[in-house]
Order: structure tokens, then sequence, then C-alpha cells
């Protein structure tokens, strides 16, 4: 799993704290995960950790950075929790395996999740969240090592290729897509690095409102995107 061991996830605790999102996309995903096995990939600083707890206690991280390795070690030392920095440490299988804004810093991604499908369970789920539309590329998103953005074309492609099932494909984050794209297109301000903390809050208030306008727009646009295929 060649994900960058010298990321330092510097934006990692500005995200963390805009709980507004972090809630919205558990709503996504916590009834595939309700008392299963899960291994979350690429947990960094392991701020979506607590939200799994609330669903299952079977949780197993990896998280290949040895400084946010170490820090996750601390943070949860007395959780009964697995964290590995060495995919060879992974041994055993797992009904669901999370990339929770992850594969979009992985060059390769496609060996990545050709090598992870081997430690999903059958009929297990591969949950995978990424920035969604590559036109929205900032340079925010090459300052913290976004390969690319994603649509939903990658994933119809990605599924047939590794025969699995769509269980799950849409955009969320409406609000999140317009701020992006006027901050690249109109004003350039939304995600320069100085004011990532403040944006971040501003956007982090505005969800309760992105919710009603992806219903509105039928999940049309967003700024993330969220995928869950089963393995047959």
């Amino acid at each position: 799993m060649k994900i960058n061991t010298q990321y330092d996830g510097w934006e990692l605790q500005s995200f963390d704290e805009a709980s507004n999102f972090r809630k919205y996309q558990m709503e996504k995903i916590k009834s595939f995960i309700k008392d299963k096995k899960i291994l979350d990939v690429g947990s960094g600083n392991g701020g979506l950790i607590k939200y799994y707890q609330k669903e299952t206690r079977k949780i197993s991280v990896f998280e290949p950075s040895k400084n946010l390795n170490i820090e996750l070690k601390k943070k949860f030392k007395k959780d009964k929790i697995m964290i590995f920095n060495n995919k060879n440490q992974i041994r055993q299988k797992y009904d669901v395996i999370l990339y929770m804004d992850v594969i979009e810093h992985i060059k390769k991604y496609e060996n990545e999740i050709n090598l992870i499908l081997k430690k999903i369970s059958k009929n297990g789920v591969l949950i995978i969240n990424v920035p969604a539309f590559n036109f929205l590329y900032t340079d925010f998103d090459k300052s913290v090592g976004h390969i690319k953005r994603f649509s939903k074309k990658d994933f119809y492609y990605l599924s047939k290729k590794f025969k699995l099932k769509i269980k799950k494909l849409e955009y969320y984050d409406s609000i999140g897509f317009f701020l992006i794209f006027l901050s690249k297109f109109l004003f350039n301000f939304y995600l320069e690095n100085k004011n990532v903390s403040k944006n971040i809050r501003i956007w982090n208030n505005l969800i309760p409102l992105s919710k009603i306008i992806d219903k509105v727009l039928f999940n049309k646009v967003g700024k993330s995107l969220i995928c869950i295929l089963e393995k047959k």
C-alpha cells in the first residue's frame, strides 16, 4: 500500500474540527459499518475513529506515516483498536475496508485497490470517499498531496475492472462545491493555506444548508464523492 509515509497531515486537525461535515459523512456510511469488522486505511490522526466507535467496536486502522501512527497509538492507547503501520501486519479479512479521503493521495490507486480487495471478506464492502470533479483541482489540492479529484466515471470503470457491485455512488456537499468553484474561478480566497482553519469553520457551519441543497439537486454536484462497492 504505497501511501506517502512522509505525509504529515498538516491540514487534518482543521478538517477534524468540522464536526458537521464528519457527521454528514457518517450518515452516508453508518448502515454499512454497523457492528461490522472494519479496517480504516490512511487514518491520519484518527479524526473519524470516534465516529466509527459509535457504530462498531471491531476496528483496525492502517496508517503508514510514522509520526501519525505514533500519534494514533497514543490517542487510542486505552481502546481495543489494532493499529498497523505495515501492510504485512494485516493478515485477517474484514467486512468493510474504508478509504476516507485517501486514494486521491495515491498515484497508482488501482494497484492499491487490487491489493486491498484480498483483505475483504466475501460479500464485504469497500468504502471510498474522495474529493470530486477534477476541474475543481486547486493549489490547495496540490499542497496536501492530492493526485487528482474524481468523478462517477472513475468508479464505474473501477467497478467493472474489479467486478464489484456499486451499492452507493453519489456526490454530496453542494455548498463546498460552490465555495471551491467561486474560490478557483472568481475570488481565489477560500482555500488559501493561511486561511484554511477560518474558512473550514465557515464551510462547516454551512453543512446543514448543504444537506438541504443536495436533496434539491438530487446529489448531482458536491465537493465530495462517496462510493460503496460490494465484493461479489
